[in-house]
């Protein structure tokens, strides 16, 4: 009787946490913008490139360009630090056009964390720009591209630059950190 009830109990929270599980999947492509939306139907095939310096690089190049650039509007609002209740961050938004980066404030630091770069104006790493052909952003991976989307990120995933092609040119950059 124990054993049965004891079964029925752990089947119950497994279903829960299921259904838990399922909802929060529901909730998070609710969220999705057009655009990311749009990125994601068009995957087919990918190719995930792994290169932490070389992630890193591109991040860091795309936050100095950003920040050295007058071509962007800003646009700004609060954020509850998670961490202490008490600070209050700033979640800063950066559009320029058809282009639009995030960026997460704290009173000593400021640093990206997500966006879509759709402008050719926009443009790091020496040559990464929305127009370039596939075999420019092969060169500087050393490596082949044969999809239409390519990921270059480093080991844990924190820091993807997700790049999509159409008739071998590039046509938009998606950009993925984290923050915590």
């Amino acid at each position: 009787m124990k054993r049965q009830l004891l079964t029925s109990i752990v089947i119950l929270i497994l279903m829960v946490s299921c259904k838990k599980a399922e909802t929060k999947k529901t909730e998070i492509i609710e969220e999705k913008t057009t655009t990311e939306i749009k990125i994601e139907e068009n995957i087919g095939e990918e190719r995930f490139v792994e290169n932490d310096s070389l992630a890193f690089a591109f991040q860091s190049e795309l936050e100095k360009f950003t920040f050295k650039n007058p071509m962007f509007k800003s646009a700004s609002k609060p954020y509850q630090n998670h961490h202490d209740k008490t600070v209050i961050d700033t979640i800063k938004t950066l559009t320029y056009d058809k282009t639009e980066l995030e960026f997460y404030k704290a009173a000593n630091w400021e640093h990206i964390i997500g966006g879509i770069i759709k402008n050719p104006e926009i443009e790091f790493f020496d040559s990464i720009k929305i127009g370039i052909k596939k075999e420019t952003l092969e060169n500087i991976l050393k490596t082949q591209i044969a999809t239409d989307l390519v990921t270059l990120g480093n080991l844990e995933q924190t820091s993807l630059f997700t790049f999509q092609f159409e008739n071998g040119i590039l046509k938009s950059i998606k950009f993925q950190g984290y923050f915590d």
